[in-house]
């Protein structure tokens, strides 16, 4: 069955990039050739884990088909296009300065981690600290100063100049000093598809330059979990490829269609949680940090499915399959179409879309995203432009009453 899944995605990777005119970030391209690597790797990886079976199969046959087919189809269809290209200058400046100020919290975290942490390794310190597990933390990836630097990013990145080129390489080097203080793999690999994203829609790189980026990035990956787990870099590869991408799909082999005890929680998380601090409801939102199993691998992520079959089984993953397909494609066609915010949603969207093969982000992060997007929002909303047709619009509107 393994076998007729990984042609499947192959037809599927071809019809995607027909499709979108060769464009390799489109949402069918990019989930075809994900699960595409991972049942790949799978299949000629030496490891322990049991061969898959039918749940993850038909599950992952599902997903894969109801998310490619709704973006194509959306992708399609025409959109007018709206005049968000270029952000407010004084808004991109105050995002800067703003980052800047903030930078000095994440050096006091980072030292505070280190001296305080009781493992021996300053980089197990800073890591249990990022997952708030050491006394007196809390996990910082929620906190305003993420979404600002990110937003921030993004904004330097799209306008990037060389006679101000210092811009682009602060707010990087205070973004990727985020994901080093954190030994979060996750937080560098946003940062290469944020950059990639961009930076393909604006013509900038090509697959090659991609490719390269890529095997630079693993290569780093290796070294930073030899250095957090101290231990040989030669002896990292080892387990890597098994905990960080084959796991889940085992994992998820071990989950119950329908199994959730209240309707809805891990998919409508964001509600339960407004409902329990609001006093509506006495039931506590589920954990964004699912339980850990041991057999047959130690692994928490169960890849971007798990909330779907477990709230709802097998129709659970084919109705948001094809909900999130439609919003990924409407995403994709609004910034082939060139339009600079549309873009640098997409590459909001492309983090989600390129981690499915582990968790799911979007819906259990519902409110971190929400956040993201105004912030996102603000710089080309609040133009000049923008708000002189918003006043034409209402000085209409009085004359007509």
């Amino acid at each position: 069955m393994i076998y007729l899944l990984i042609v499947y995605c192959i037809v599927i990777l071809i019809i995607g990039l027909g499709c979108s005119k060769n464009n390799l970030f489109s949402p069918s391209v990019m989930t075809s050739s994900i699960w595409l690597g991972c049942l790949l790797l799978f299949v000629c990886l030496k490891h322990p884990l049991p061969e898959l079976k039918s749940t993850f199969i038909l599950s992952n046959f599902i997903w894969i088909s109801g998310l490619c087919i709704s973006s194509l189809v959306v992708q399609s269809a025409t959109f007018p296009n709206q005049n968000l290209n270029e952000p407010n200058k004084l808004i991109q400046n105050i995002l800067l300065i703003l980052s800047i100020i903030y930078f000095p919290s994440l050096l006091e975290f980072a030292q505070r981690a280190v001296l305080t942490g009781g493992t021996g390794s300053w980089a197990m310190n800073l890591r249990l600290a990022a997952l708030g597990k050491l006394p007196g933390f809390k996990e910082p990836y929620g906190g305003i100063e993420v979404i600002i630097w990110q937003v921030s990013f993004l904004l330097e990145l799209l306008q990037f100049k060389k006679k101000t080129w210092w811009r682009l390489a602060l707010i990087s080097f205070i973004y990727l000093s985020f994901g080093f203080f954190t030994m979060a793999k996750v937080i560098f690999m946003n940062f290469f598809l944020f950059s990639c994203c961009v930076l393909y829609f604006k013509k900038v790189i090509k697959m090659k330059h991609i490719l390269i980026g890529l095997s630079i990035l693993l290569v780093f990956f290796f070294g930073l979990q030899s250095v957090r787990q101290a231990v040989k870099f030669s002896d990292v590869h080892e387990d890597f490829f098994v905990t960080y991408i084959l796991s889940n799909m085992s994992a998820f082999d071990t989950l119950q269609p329908a199994s959730a005890e209240h309707w809805g929680e891990n998919t409508f998380r964001f509600i339960y949680a407004v409902a329990y601090k609001m006093g509506i409801s006495n039931i506590e939102p589920v954990e964004t940090i699912l339980k850990w199993i041991y057999k047959p691998v130690l692994t928490n992520t169960y890849s971007g499915m798990y909330p779907f079959f477990v709230d709802f089984g097998y129709w659970g993953v084919l109705i948001f399959s094809l909900i999130l397909g439609s919003l990924y494609g409407w995403a994709f066609r609004k910034a082939q179409m060139g339009n600079n915010f549309h873009i640098l949603l997409y590459a909001i969207f492309l983090n989600v879309i390129f981690m499915q093969y582990a968790a799911e982000l979007l819906f259990t992060n519902l409110a971190g995203y929400f956040k993201l997007f105004i912030g996102l929002s603000i710089p080309f909303l609040f133009t000049k432009k923008n708000l002189d047709i918003a006043i034409n619009k209402v000085q209409k509107i009085r004359k007509q009453h």
